[in-house]
């Protein structure tokens, strides 16, 4: 059995176990909508695969530089890998940030500057815009849509070769 063929069954494994990993830490989230945002950055930053899906809700749709996971799963399979390695040689810094709804729903409009390195040495500099949808589940609140978009077109084609595909 090829090595691929091998890594294609087994990653689907990886991701029901990470998955029953973050099911234990949910409980652990934030009570803040903002708390949801910025444990899943951290998370991200620490290549945390368990901690980042503790902050995501089962119903997640992600729309990334024009693709969408349109289930947690579908995320965790192919762009969390690449999402954890950007973030973790890049400084993301808060611009701004709105927070707002009610109730059970809420959403979080955040500006970030992204600064730092490729691997290939070209400097990333570029404003990322996100938009989080988060409900409150128990005491706490998880993301149930991320929508990311950045003024630097270089950027998101490069970001989008690092992406696996969508399941």
């Amino acid at each position: 059995m090829g090595c691929s063929v091998r890594s294609e069954r087994v990653r689907p494994l990886l991701v029901a176990a990470s998955l029953a990993i973050a099911g234990a830490a949910w409980g652990q989230v934030g009570k803040l909508p903002a708390d949801a945002v910025d444990g899943f950055h951290a998370a991200l930053k620490r290549k945390d695969t368990a901690g980042a899906l503790s902050h995501l809700d089962r119903a997640l749709v992600v729309f990334e530089f024009g693709t969408t996971d349109p289930t947690v799963e579908a995320y965790a399979l192919s762009h969390l890998p690449g999402d954890m390695d950007m973030a973790a040689i890049a400084d993301w810094t808060l611009q701004a940030r709105r927070v707002g709804g009610s109730g059970n729903e809420r959403w979080v409009l955040s500006t970030y500057r992204i600064s730092g390195k490729r691997p290939d040495g070209k400097a990333i500099d570029q404003v990322m815009l996100e938009t989080a949808i988060v409900r409150r589940v128990g005491e706490s609140f998880r993301i149930v849509h991320l929508h990311w978009s950045s003024d630097k077109n270089d950027f998101q084609s490069w970001a989008q070769t690092k992406q696996r595909p969508a399941p």
